[in-house]
Order: structure tokens, then sequence, then C-alpha cells
């Protein structure tokens, strides 16, 4: 049975085979660029147990396990016969999983089976979890590692919460994959603009531009700088995507295509989940709410709640703003929902740049806006520090944009302008070197000390 998959595990039959014709490597000898993709440098491959892995599709993660596999047989941590990569999408339910998984276990040499395996996107497969928990049971990943995957997020670490003690004593174990952030957009790009970026801030802002297009997926990266343009199929496969691990969770694309509508149609304008609701028209608010949270978890959509300064935290039953996690994934959206003939407007760059400012952020800050008499559209905390920022992708400012921004000290305008400088009396930064500049949380938390005068 384990033939059925030799496909994915060529290593077998020698690292240049596995190198040269793995269907995930093989892309590699194709494309011009390709980010290191080397999480698992964090594994400590001295402490066996179950590691997880998740983030959205097409990121990828299948990608990263084919390289971690040809690192470990290349520095030896692991023999080519205590290695198998299961993809879980022709495993028909838990029973085909826990035979093949035995096969493969069974083969071990006893008393200490040192081995390593890789379950891809194990979430496809119902009540997985309860096959992993017997083999964690038995004292199997006691020796070996288990290393699974999904796009799920939520799923996956609900199910391990069955697994108390069965995990492993390395210090991390939970692994997270997220579309290249602008910052290292431009250290695989123009990699030498890093040592002085402010200098360079007219190629900074053609490199945004860029960005805007492409994102942060690797796939959309290189067909863009290859020729000229991104694909008509490359959007339908992330479209595909979205669709595909929808219905697999039971949704209805009718709902998908509503819901996805109505959030183009908000754009970064605050809004209830009952407002939500009222602009799809066609579901319940409970309805709305499973689907946005399944959105969230698949890396497509997330939130920022008002900012309540006493607290430094967000008002939950307040209007939110609902944000796409990548500019190529809006883009693609919004190009699904036009050939549907559910949205004909063109996408206003202003709320792009405005979501995307947002997305760079939250992934590793607690992010929120301001609503009170004014707005302000980013807020970042950090400790007990905040930041409020205001995006500015045009051209022509009014005072009245920036009046309840002014109340703050520290604050900063991301602008358009290509010099540092002030508007309103309030410091205004080329928006592209913020991002760059200010890619760690101890980066935005010594900009705000500094600007408030405290250390």
């Amino acid at each position: 049975m384990l033939d059925e998959y030799i496909r994915h595990n060529l290593f077998l039959d020698g690292l240049e085979r596995f190198t040269m014709e793995d269907p995930q490597l093989a892309l590699l000898q194709d494309i011009s660029y390709v980010h290191p993709l080397d999480w698992w440098m964090a594994i400590d491959w001295a402490k066996p147990g179950i590691i997880i892995l998740t983030g959205g599709r097409q990121i990828g993660k299948s990608t990263s396990l084919k390289l971690c596999i040809k690192h470990v047989l290349q520095d030896r941590a692991f023999s080519p016969s205590t290695i198998f990569y299961l993809p879980c999408d022709q495993i028909i339910d838990a029973t085909h999983l826990n035979r093949v998984l035995r096969l493969f276990l069974d083969a071990m040499i006893m008393p200490t089976p040192r081995f390593l395996l890789i379950i891809d996107e194990v979430t496809f497969v119902t009540d997985w979890d309860r096959v992993i928990k017997a083999l964690a049971d038995e004292g199997w990943f006691r020796h070996g590692f288990c290393i699974l995957t999904g796009s799920d997020s939520v799923i996956l670490q609900e199910a391990t919460v069955r697994f108390p003690g069965r995990r492993g004593n390395a210090a991390r174990v939970d692994f997270h994959l997220l579309p290249l952030s602008f910052r290292e957009y431009v250290a695989l790009i123009q990699p030498h603009i890093l040592s002085a970026p402010s200098e360079q801030t007219e190629t900074l802002f053609a490199l945004f531009q860029q960005y805007l297009q492409c994102g942060g997926y690797l796939r959309a990266i290189n067909e863009l700088h290859q020729h000229g343009e991104i694909g008509a199929a490359t959007h339908m496969t992330f479209e595909q995507w979205i669709r595909g691990d929808c219905l697999k969770r039971g949704k209805s694309e009718p709902h998908l295509l509503s819901l996805l509508h109505a959030l183009l149609a908000v754009g970064v304008s605050q809004v209830t989940y009952s407002g939500l609701t009222e602009r799809v028209g066609s579901m319940s608010k409970e309805t709305l709410l499973d689907y946005c949270r399944l959105l969230e978890r698949m890396d497509v959509l997330f939130t920022l709640q008002a900012f309540d300064q006493n607290t430094r935290q967000g008002f939950p039953k307040k209007a939110r703003k609902f944000h796409f996690c990548d500019p190529f994934i809006r883009t693609t959206v919004a190009r699904w929902l036009a050939r549907e003939g559910l949205a004909s407007t063109p996408i206003d760059e202003a709320t792009l740049v405005e979501a995307t400012v947002a997305a760079q952020f939250h992934r590793r800050l607690p992010c929120y806006y301001i609503k009170a008499a004014g707005e302000v559209d980013l807020v970042l905390v950090v400790g007990k520090t905040f930041l409020p920022i205001e995006v500015k992708w045009s051209r022509t400012l009014r005072p009245n944009d920036f009046a309840q921004l002014r109340k703050y000290s520290p604050a900063v305008i991301l602008s358009k302008q290509p010099a540092v400088g002030t508007i309103e009396d309030t410091p205004s930064i080329p928006l592209p070197l913020f991002l760059l500049e200010h890619h760690s949380a101890e980066a935005v938390r010594r900009h705000a000390s500094a600007r408030s005068g405290h250390p």
C-alpha cells in the first residue's frame, strides 16, 4: 500500500532523484525567487514528539516539508527508510489513515524506532486525531517525530488538546507559515536595499506597487517578475483553495460568495456583525460568524476591533474593520466575484493599501483602530505603549483628515510623500520605508518611545 505514495517519497531512490523529480522540489528548479522556507530549523531533533505546522493553502507548507526531508537526510539525522511523507488528499477516512500509518511504523526497528513521519493536510481526514492519539498512547512518539499540517489552525489546535503529555518535551512544537511580509519580499527581490533603505525610497515605492499585485505568495511573485503579470490560472488556483476548503467543511458556495461580496463592498469601513449580516441578506448572524471565523482560520481574513485606551484592548461588541490578509488574495477574490457577476467596481488602491499595512503588523502585534470624534486607521500596541497610525495614500491631504490623530503623541502618518517630514505637526514617513524599518515589535516600541521622549 505504501507504494501508492512513492511519488512523494522518492528519497528512497536517492537524494538526486528526490531533488529533481519530487512534485514540490522540481518546481523550485524553474523559478527565480525562492524564500528559504526553513521554519524547521527551529525543531529540536533531540526531542521527539508531535509537531504542528499550520498556514493557508499554497503558502509553501508541502514544499518546506520536502526541503526539511532533504536537510535531515543530508545531515544524516535520519535514514531514508525511517522517513515517510503522507499527503492526505487520497486518504478516505480514519480507518484508511490508521492502516497506512501502521504499515510504515510496523517496519521500524525496535526498541528505539527513531523516525520522521509527516502527515500533510491531516484535517481533511475525519477523526484523524483519534488515530494519532492511539499511536501516541502506544508510545510511538517518544522516539519518533510526527509532523502534522493543516490549513485550518483552530481545528489542529483544538485536536491537540486531546494529546496532553504526548507531544514531547521540546520548547517549541507549534509553527505557523504566513505569506511574505513586505520586508521579506524586498529581501527576496532586492536584498541590497535593506542596508540603506532611506536612500532608495523611489525604488521602495516601486517595490511596494509590485507587492500590492503579488502579495507574499511565491507563485504570484515569480509570475509577476517573469512575465510582468500574474496569470489567470494562478488566480484560479487560489480561488479554488478558498472555495474547496470551505466546501470540504460543509459551507455553501452561494453563502460564501455573498459574504465575500459584502466584505469587498464594506472595504475598510467599520461595521458590526449585524450590519454585515444585513448587507449579505442570505444568512443568519450566527451563520455569518461561522463563515468569518473559518476564513480567519484559513488566513484569508482578519478583523480589527475598536481600541479601548484604558485597557489597551479592543471592544469586542463594537464595529470592526474586516481586512484580507494579503493584497493578492483580495485581488483574487475581486476577480472571482467579477466573473460571477457579483462585483463590478474596481479595487480602490487606497483601500488596498490600508488593508495591506494593517496585515503587515497584525501578524506580530495586537492591532486595533480608533473610533471617537474622528477615526484613526490603525493602532499598534507594544506593552504599555501604543502607536496610532494614519495611512494616507493620496497626494491631496486635508487638515480634517488628521483631526483625531493630532490628539495623540506619539503618532505617525504613512504617506506617499517621498521623504520624511511633518503634516499638521505630525511626523510623516514614506509608507514603504516605515514597513521596511518597523518589521518587529521591538522596532515599533523604539519608534514610539523615541517620539514620546520615554526610554
